[in-house]
């Protein structure tokens, strides 16, 4: 149970991070959740190796990609010429931390052995949890595109 509340409040920092469009706080609440699956998985290593090493993987890969930074990209004086390249990369990054916690609601689905006090009845909380942290890099995505479009 505590891991859940710990979960939940991670989450609210992306979440804080999106309604104010602050890339570091969006970020920190991946990176601070990445964190959080790996050390939860950790221990379920003997009971299936498969899925915990792909868990692990997935979960490693999320560190990695939203490994946060102080600055926001808007913050930098960009020229014109890396600015598509920017975006590129921007839009990529918020995909895979899309696709990231997709997969990661299917396998909370089919993974039998779920962290230390999580039962069965409340497997469904880690599931939305991954399914708004799927959600957010979208919204992410149309707030910043609408922003774009309102100051050109």
């Amino acid at each position: 149970m505590e891991l859940l509340i710990i979960a939940i409040i991670i989450t609210c920092i992306s979440i804080y991070g999106t309604i104010k469009l602050k890339r570091f706080y969006f970020m920190l609440g991946y990176f601070l959740f990445s964190i959080l699956a790996i050390t939860s998985l950790i221990p379920n290593f003997n009971d299936d190796p498969m899925l915990t090493i792909t868990s692990l993987a997935l979960f490693m890969v999320l560190g990695i990609i939203s490994f946060p930074a102080k600055k926001n990209i808007a913050d930098y004086d960009i020229n014109s010429e890396a600015m598509p390249i920017i975006k590129s990369f921007m839009l990529k990054t918020l995909l895979s931390l899309c696709v990231i916690n997709v997969l990661a609601v299917f396998m909370v689905k089919i993974d039998p052995n779920m962290p230390e006090g999580i039962t069965e009845s409340m497997r469904l909380y880690p599931m939305i949890m991954h399914a708004i942290l799927a959600i957010l890099p979208i919204i992410v995505l149309i707030r910043m595109s609408s922003k774009m479009k309102a100051t050109k």
